[in-house]
Parts: C-alpha cells; sequence; structure tokens
C-alpha cells in the first residue's frame, strides 16, 4: 500500500496529476494530499514520479514493468481511448500497439480491456 508522508509532502500536486486512476486526493483546508486507497490500483506512478520521496510503500508491492497487446487483440480501440497519456495506437479492426517511450505504465488500459488482449507483466517494489 501506497502512503504519503504529510510531513514531507511538498504540496506541489504532481502526484494527483501522474494518477491515471484519480487516486489521490487533495484536502485544501489542511493543505495535504492522501491516497484513496479503494481506487488506488498500486501502479506506483505517485511512487515513482514524487519530487520529495514523500510516498512510500509500507509492504512489498508489484508495480507493472512491462505492458504489451497480445493476439487477442480485436482492434476495438477501447484501450487506446482511455491511455491517459495517448500511447495506444492503431487502426479498428487491427491489433493496436503500445508505444513503450510515451506508455506510463499505469495499467488503466488492461482495466478497460474486454478480451484480456493486454498483457501486464510486474515487478516486485521493496518497502521503503
Amino acid at each position: 500500500m501506497y502512503n504519503i508522508d504529510k510531513k514531507v509532502c511538498a504540496d506541489c500536486g504532481f502526484c494527483s496529476y501522474v494518477c491515471p486512476f484519480d487516486a489521490i486526493e487533495h484536502h485544501l483546508d489542511e493543505k495535504y494530499y492522501e491516497i484513496n486507497q479503494e481506487k488506488c490500483q498500486q501502479c506506483g506512478q505517485c511512487f515513482d514520479k514524487c519530487i520529495t520521496s514523500a510516498i512510500s510503500c509500507d509492504a512489498d508491492q508489484e508495480k507493472v514493468a512491462e505492458i504489451f497487446i497480445n493476439d487477442n487483440c480485436i482492434g476495438c480501440s477501447l484501450c487506446s481511448r482511455s491511455c491517459p497519456v495517448g500511447a495506444i495506437t492503431g487502426k479498428i479492426k487491427e491489433k493496436f500497439n503500445i508505444n513503450p517511450d510515451k506508455c506510463i505504465k499505469c495499467g488503466y488500459c488492461a482495466t478497460k480491456c474486454r478480451k484480456d488482449a493486454i498483457t501486464v507483466k510486474k515487478v516486485k517494489v521493496k518497502a521503503k
């Protein structure tokens, strides 16, 4: 589980910006961010991108290391339309592709695919 240390957090909002699942909530009154654990998909984007290292994980986690579209793809474009960074392209009724240079490895596309056409490989992240 990822957590934000309020004492270290700079209240910059970058974690909220990079979270594709809208799982990071800003508490304006007390000026801090908090991860909504029900929405969090453990993608690690906030952890990787936090400029102050305020985000930590309290136990070993898995995060996405690689994502690719397999041969189950029917070219429906649902993955492409749901990608928060526009990393997936293709033609309708043909296999789509993920641009590894654009992909932020959030895994959101895999949650939207109805044909199990997106393979997500994960790696362990050690608690810190």
